[in-house]
Formats: C-alpha cells, structure tokens, sequence
C-alpha cells in the first residue's frame, strides 16, 4: 500500500519573482494547486516574498547543509519531499536528493525534472546510489532515460490556467493592441528566453513571409545580446520588460510559434504553448519534449519535425479562420495536474 499525503515540503531553488519563466512558474504553480487540494504545503526556497504559499528559508549553499533548514523541514511533518532543482536531474541534484533525504530524517523524497539529462555509462552506478524513491518527468523519452539510469520514473503533464488564457471576448484583440502599442496586421508572438538555443533566428524568415512577429523575452533569464540585436535589426518588436498580465499579449495574437529543438531551450512542456492553446491560438511547434505524448496534430496545432515544415505550417497557420486549440488543454487544468501528482505518488512510494 502507497503513502498517504496530507502534508508535502516542496523544495525549489531561485523562486523570486516575477515568474515569467518556465521553471518558475511551473514550480509556483503546481505547490499552489496541490494546496488548494487541501494539503498542507510548506515550500523551501531561498529569498522569495510574495509567493501564493507559505515558504521557508532554503540555504543557498550546494549540498543544503543548516541545522535550522533540517530543523524546520522535520517541524513540517511532511509525507513526502517533493524537490523541483532548478537544474532538473543533474548529477548535482540527485546528490542533494540523497541529503534532502538525509536532512529529513528518512522521509521519501520525489524529484519533478522539468528538463532532459543524459548520463554516461561511468556515471550511472553512482546516480543510482543516489536515486529519489521516484522522479516525476514531463516526457516518456526522459522516463526512458532516467530508467536505464536505474531512476525510476514516471511521466506527468504539466497544466495552465484556463481562466486566465482565455479567447479575447468581441473587440477585445483591437483594444489589447491600442493598449500595448502594437500595430495591425497579423501578429505572430513567440514568449520564452533570448538564447540561440531557441531557434529564434528562424524567426526572420517568417517574418518576411508577411507575418509581424512579437517576442516577449524573459526578465529572469540571461539574455543573449546578439540574439536580440539581431532579431530588431530584422523588424521584430521585441519586448524586454516583465510584462504582469502576459495573457493579454496571447489575446491580441493571431497565431503563436514555438521553433526550439534545443534540449536545453526550455522545460519539457513548455507553457507558452500551454498558454497560447488556451487562447485558442493557431499553435505552430516543433515537437518539443513532452509535446508528442500529450497532443496530436490538429484542430490549429502544427507539430513540426523541421525548420522548413515550421516555415510551411506557419504559412499554413496564417490561412487558418478558426482554430480549437483550446479544447485539447481543458483537461489540464493545474488541479486535475496536482491530482495526477498526487496519485502518482500515492501510488508509487512503499
């Protein structure tokens, strides 16, 4: 018979805000529905006010060493520790699984990886000395990989807020563009980091395709100068700032672009696509991470295996009138999301 949960200490690094990128945001947002399922969720963290949840000091240093982090994780009581490591399942990080479980006493402790790591055959017999008792992967190909790593894993969604990414009501899109300074015509937008490993210099020959493309960078994230330099030389407005209301910018789209097959260019399942689907935005992706085990082609969802079938269907995408994108998100709200960790976790740990 699995744990029962009532009580989770979530431990994640570097949650200040604002959350206005992936690994962020999924984090904040999955601590905040487990909670509002009723259980008692303590989260972990370094300096983070303002958070939804109540939140502990977590200890900036490497192997999370502090008699008051141990000290408070215990007065938590919690079932299970839930850590969601900024670096998803690195070396690194399962070496600070082994001294959560530590600092905790023996409690069980689940690692979500929000990103893919491949791992040596020399590193492995080590990795799996130290092995959370299950690791949560947003796709069957890092399952897979953990897995021969001797991890077990198993494979989970992640959610996005439907009430909030929404279709724009009648006249609302005209407004929304007044509002933000943004011009008529078709309005292409991509939301995510300025790093080459987005592929978004790609992005300029949409552009001189008839498309105005709108990127909305991430403030919490480095970003890569030239990228950007070279992307407003190419007629691309680039916006810089935090922008609070992001779902706006979705709502006064027409179609969104997601054009990374960079591992490392994003989490698994990224949310801009999550959110842009919600819009019921015309989607245009490459198949990214997760994606292919969540969706399949259509209803205004273009998965895309290259960079010259992301240029077609992104063509094809400027023809569509309407687009149902929304209906294959509904069921992934973040509750029904917090629900499946749960029962996952319930199920899985002796």
């Amino acid at each position: 018979m699995g744990v029962c949960l009532k009580r989770i200490a979530v431990v994640s690094e570097n949650l200040s805000l604002p959350l206005d990128e992936g690994f962020k945001k999924a984090s904040v947002a999955l601590a905040t529905a487990l909670s509002g399922l009723g259980l008692r969720i303590t989260l972990f963290t370094p300096d983070a006010p303002g958070l939804p949840v109540p939140t502990e000091p977590l200890p900036l240093n490497k192997l999370l060493t502090s008699s008051s982090f141990s000290r408070n994780l215990r007065h938590s009581k919690p079932d299970v520790i839930l850590y969601i490591p900024q670096s998803a399942a690195t070396p690194m990080s399962l070496i600070r699984t082994s001294c959560l479980r530590r600092l905790g006493g023996g409690i069980p402790v689940v690692m979500l990886s929000l990103q893919r790591r491949t791992y040596s055959p020399l590193v492995r017999p080590f990795l799996r000395s130290l092995a959370p008792d299950l690791t949560l992967a947003l796709s069957s190909g890092t399952v897979t990989i953990l897995e021969e790593a001797g991890i077990k894993a198993r494979r989970i969604p992640l959610g996005v807020d439907t009430g909030i990414f929404r279709p724009p009501a009648a006249g609302e899109k005209t407004a929304l563009r007044e509002k933000h300074g943004i011009g008529t015509g078709n309005i292409l937008l991509h939301v995510g980091h300025l790093s080459a490993r987005r592929n978004l210099g790609l992005l300029k020959r949409i552009v001189a395709d008839g498309w105005n493309l709108v990127i909305v960078s991430s403030t919490s994230t480095e970003q890569d100068p030239g990228i950007a330099q070279e992307l407003k030389d190419g007629s691309i407005l680039v916006i810089d700032r935090y922008i609070e209301s992001i779902d706006e910018i979705f709502r006064l789209a027409d179609a969104y672009i997601f054009p990374t097959f960079a591992e490392m260019g994003a989490i698994e399942i990224p949310l801009s696509v999550l959110e842009a689907m919600a819009t019921n935005l015309p989607v245009v992706t490459t198949g990214f991470g997760g994606i292919p085990d969540l969706f399949s082609e259509g209803k205004g969802l273009y998965i895309c295996s290259s960079e010259a079938e992301l240029t077609e269907k992104t063509r094809m995408a400027l023809g569509v009138e309407s687009a149902s994108t929304r209906e294959l998100v509904l069921g992934l709200g973040w509750d029904k999301v917090a629900g499946t960790v749960i029962e996952t976790i319930e199920s899985e740990i002796a």
